[in-house]
């Protein structure tokens, strides 16, 4: 019997192990590549979309006007007493100026001393410079300087009648040396007036307070 030797030929095959390691490389590439396609698609929408975007700029508010002052307040109306102790100084000024002298400032101090002094006279009916509590021109001056205003000297004039006015109350007191001098002389240099409705010679009286005060 003949033996007849066969040659086979055997490719030797790598194992699963080394099969894996030579194709890690390339299965790298590949999902290296997918996830930059993914990439690209997922940004393909936005772009396009970002050719065709459009952005509206807000508006800004208009600009709010500007804050206007508040109003002036209206000047205060004075009252028919207050408005003749205003003209009594007025037509008081009037006569130092047709005569060369120079015009009496206003004292409110002496004002509102004017007007305690005249509204006290109306209530109790009595016609004097000192009250019957003992006031005096100078110390009614001073209960009202709550300023500390300096003042040198004070005094006064009154008068009271049946309608007196402004015009007769100063042609009363142009008619009388004591009251005069006031008027017309130059110590004095502020003025303020009070003047007050009560009674007087059983009918309705008028009573007019003339403050003189002198400042340094």
């Amino acid at each position: 019997m003949r033996h007849i030797a066969r040659r086979e030929n055997v490719v030797s095959r790598p194992a699963p192990r080394q099969r894996r390691a030579r194709l890690q490389p390339l299965i790298s590439s590949v999902a290296v590549a997918l996830r930059a396609l993914a990439l690209l698609a997922s940004l393909a929408p936005a772009a396009l979309a970002g050719e065709w975007q459009t952005q509206t700029t807000p508006q800004s508010p208009p600009p709010h006007p500007p804050a206007q002052a508040a109003p002036a307040a209206p000047p205060r109306q004075l009252s028919v007493l207050q408005q003749q102790a205003a003209e009594t100084i007025k037509i008081t000024n009037d006569f130092r100026r047709r005569n060369g002298l120079p015009e009496f400032k206003e004292d409110a101090v002496c004002s509102a001393a004017a007007f305690d002094h005249a509204r006290d006279m109306a209530k109790r009916g009595y016609f004097n410079h000192f009250g019957p509590d003992g006031s005096s021109p100078t110390s009614r001056y001073k209960r009202r300087n709550i300023s500390g205003q300096r003042v040198i000297r004070v005094t006064e004039n009154i008068a009271r009648g049946n309608g007196t006015t402004p015009e007769s109350a100063l042609k009363m007191w142009l008619g009388s040396p004591g009251h005069r001098k006031h008027l017309v002389g130059t110590e004095m240099n502020h003025i303020g007036v009070g003047v007050a409705n009560g009674s007087c010679f059983f009918a309705d009286c008028t009573y007019f307070v003339q403050c003189f005060s002198r400042w340094p």
